[in-house]
This record gives structure tokens, sequence and C-alpha cells, in this order.
């Protein structure tokens, strides 16, 4: 009686473990997608990554692939665990500094957003400007003038080619009418403009508009019913110095840069000099 009894009560015991797992993945959420031993994903890990708006192939697809990479992950680390000698799984260092610097980032960025002037006035960035011309070379083409993309259809073409190369004022109004009611895409552009950009509008490689505009103000082509009309009316070749008005937002970006450079600096330093002065820091040398 009591060797059955034990029989029982054992494989109650052995059962137990698997029958808890599965009875707390009912009780608490038993939308289970995947499990790897003691980890489990659950459905509502796998939700916070679809979108609104998906099919439910691209959804599906999308959660396939999480859980594939959730998977493997989880792999990977239970064999680094089981194969890395003990020194190599101890990280306690590599977190700790790393999270030291986390917080030293994050307090100088609170430190500088707080205190820093944005502003940055047209003599400021001129005089930078002037100061600092290699750091304004272009690194493209940078062009003024004409774009346009019209139907090799239009009855308006004719007209339109035989303006663009125009820089009569009258012509230019006409030619702008005339883009405005029949291409498909135009630009009169007054602003500096990299010839990479226009080189994309003309479905072309900016090496070929590179070499067509060192000999010419003007490049025509046609390519899938269309064609295409460019006039250059200014132009700064590619490492040549950028002019002032086209480089200003990098400008400002760098003046701006500078002084978070210098704010951080000056707090370091009159941090180690109060520590001195306060005896609060102490070098003791040999």
């Amino acid at each position: 009686m009591n060797g059955r009894f034990a029989v029982k009560v054992t494989a109650i015991l052995l059962a137990f473990p698997l029958a808890s797992c599965q009875l707390y993945d009912r009780i608490f959420n038993d939308e289970v997608v995947a499990r790897i031993g003691n980890e489990v994903l659950y459905r509502k890990d796998t939700d916070k990554i679809v979108g609104h708006g998906l099919s439910p192939e691209d959804s599906a697809r999308i959660v396939s692939q999480y859980i594939n990479l959730w998977a493997k992950n989880r792999l990977l680390l239970n064999l680094a665990e089981n194969n890395l000698s003990k020194a190599d799984r101890n990280v306690d260092a590599y977190l700790e500094e790393y999270r030291q610097q986390l917080l030293i980032y994050r307090y100088q960025k609170q430190y500088v957003e707080e205190r820093i002037d944005t502003v940055v006035g047209e003599s400021e960035c001129r005089a930078f400007y002037d100061a600092n011309p290699h750091s304004f070379l272009a690194q493209v083409s940078l062009v003024k003038g004409i774009f346009v993309k019209i139907s090799n259809d239009s009855p308006n073409l004719p007209m339109i080619m035989s303006l663009y190369k125009s820089i009569d004022p009258d012509d230019r109004e006409e030619l702008e009418r005339l883009c405005y009611t029949s291409a498909e895409n135009y630009y009169l552009f007054d602003d500096w403009v990299g010839l990479d950009v226009i080189a994309r509008e003309l479905g072309t490689e900016l090496s070929e508009c590179e070499e067509v505009l060192s000999s010419s103000h003007y490049m025509r082509k046609e390519s899938l019913g269309y064609t295409y009309l460019l006039a250059i009316d200014d132009r700064v070749p590619k490492g040549e110095l950028a002019p002032f008005d086209y480089s200003q937002d990098k400008i400002r970006d760098m003046i701006i840069s500078r002084r978070k450079q210098d704010m951080i600096s000056t707090l370091e330093r009159n941090l180690l000099d109060e520590a001195v002065t306060s005896d609060k820091l102490k070098i003791y040398s040999k």
C-alpha cells in the first residue's frame, strides 16, 4: 500500500513542473508564442512590434522574424554561458564602466541644454566661415538654374525648349507659366542646390552630369516618354569653396557644437579646480 502511494506521489511531483508552467500560462496569459526552457515569449510582446495598417501577411512575416531573432539570441546566450569560462562570463566591470559613462553623458547633455545660447548672428557666421574655409569645400558641384521634366506629348514642349536657355526675365516668366500648366515637374532654383539632387531628378549618374556640365551650361535627356531639360545659370565645381549662403546651416551647427565643447571643458576644469581648492581631491606624488 505504501509502495503504491509512493509511486503516485512521485508521478505527481514529476508532472508538476510541466503542469505548473501550463497552468501559469493559462491563468496569466494563454497566448504563448514561443518557449526556450524557462523563458517564454508572449503574444503581448509580439503585438508591440506590429504596426497599424499592415496586412495579415506582413504582420505574420514580421512576427515570425521577431520570434526567430528572439530564439536565436537566447540560444546563443545559453551557448555562451555554458561554454565561456567564469572569467569571460564576468562582465560586471564593463557594465559598470558603461553605466558611469552613460550617466556622465546624460548629465553633460542636460547641463548644456539648460545653459547654451543657440542664437548665432550672421556676423559670427561670416567670421567663422572666413576663418575656416577648408571646412566648407563643396562635396559635389553646386548649381543655380532651371530643371524641367515634361511629357514628350505636351503641346508646349517646343515652346519650353525654345525658352529654357534664355536668361531674359520676360522669357523666364513665360517659361515658368508654361511649366506650371504643362510640366510634370520643374524647378527654377535661385538658391544653391547640390548637383547630386539634380542628377536624381534626371535619373542619371552624378558623374555624367559633372562631365556634361564641365563644358556646357545645358543638359537635355529623353527617357520613358519624358524630356528632361537642365539650364545652369551659375556653378561652383566640386572641391571649391562653397558659397556662404549655402554653408550657413553647417556653419551654425559647427559654432553651436564648439560652444557645447567649450561648456563641457569649462565644467570639467572648474570641477577639478574646486575639488583641489576644497581638498576634496588629493593627488599624492611619489
